[in-house]
């Protein structure tokens, strides 16, 4: 009887997959999208149905390429996790009525234990394609999640060659101190990347200081001295200024200037004549 199914399950595809299309287009109507089933939608549930229907007669069913597929198309649309989830959900009674649909018309030949042994297979088929899926849907946000910490962190400590040897960091907005981590390793990095002898880490732009954030940016003036890279400070608002006093924060080896503006000829110069 699995062949027969498997048969009955492959001539309903085109039906079945029609009746989760008028599904997925009444939830896209209720939230007002004027958006429809797309064709590879359609052509990636044809495909999970005709997955399904192979397990009746085979038990070395793949279903990883599929669930990548679907997941790597779900993750990038930004389709919520537990949306899809759910789809699978209401496909899953869907899939299953057919079968009962099947069970009707064949009622003498099919025992208990066999329709119990197909309800095994289907869940088991189900809960493993949910498993695979949310894998890969994970995996996938996982790495966007990555990709965009890095955007976010070069962002946050942007630093731009001016000249030979000199680049400038401007800082903007306040600074906590997961961002002060953040811009001490970027720092670190990118002056080695660039192959800097001097950077101006600028000031004028961070309206408010605490304590904890100071200790840090004084850190990463610390950390580019043992790189062989010299600081130059501008831009220090008072309040910032009081910060650092407060900590006890010795400045002395460091040179400081008001404005930006300032300082780039006075350095520029002393690498000319250098």
């Amino acid at each position: 009887m699995e062949r027969d199914l498997y048969e009955y399950l492959m001539r309903n595809t085109a039906a079945l997959s029609e009746e989760w299309v008028k599904l997925q287009e009444e939830k896209l109507s209720l939230s007002g999208s004027l958006e429809g089933v797309s064709a590879e939608r359609i052509q990636h549930n044809q495909t999970f149905i005709e997955n399904m229907a192979k397990t009746f007669i085979s038990d070395d069913v793949n279903f990883s390429a599929w669930s990548e597929q679907v997941a790597v198309r779900r993750a990038n649309a930004d389709t919520p996790l537990h949306e899809t989830l759910e789809n699978f959900k209401y496909f899953r009674i869907v899939f299953w009525n057919l079968i009962m649909d099947f069970v009707q018309e064949n009622e003498a030949e099919i025992s208990l234990q066999t329709l119990g042994r197909w309800s095994k297979k289907v869940n088991a088929g189900f809960d493993h394609v949910i498993e695979l899926f949310t894998v890969y849907f994970q995996q996938i946000s996982d790495a966007r999640l990555l990709s965009q910490q890095q955007m976010i962190l070069e962002l946050s400590a942007p630093i731009i060659p001016v000249f030979s040897g000199i680049g400038v960091l401007p800082l903007v907005g306040e600074i906590d101190t997961y961002r002060a981590q953040m811009i001490k390793e970027s720092s670190l990095d990118k002056c080695t990347e660039l192959k800097l002898e001097h950077l101006i880490i600028d000031l004028s732009g961070v309206p408010i200081m605490d304590t904890m954030v100071a200790n840090e940016l004084f850190q990463v003036v610390r950390a580019l001295a043992l790189l062989g890279v010299e600081t130059t400070v501008t831009g220090i608002r008072p309040e910032i200024a009081q910060t650092a006093v407060n900590l006890g924060l010795d400045f002395s080896n460091i040179s400081t200037y008001a404005h930006l503006r300032q300082a780039l000829p006075v350095i520029i110069k002393s690498r000319q004549l250098s």
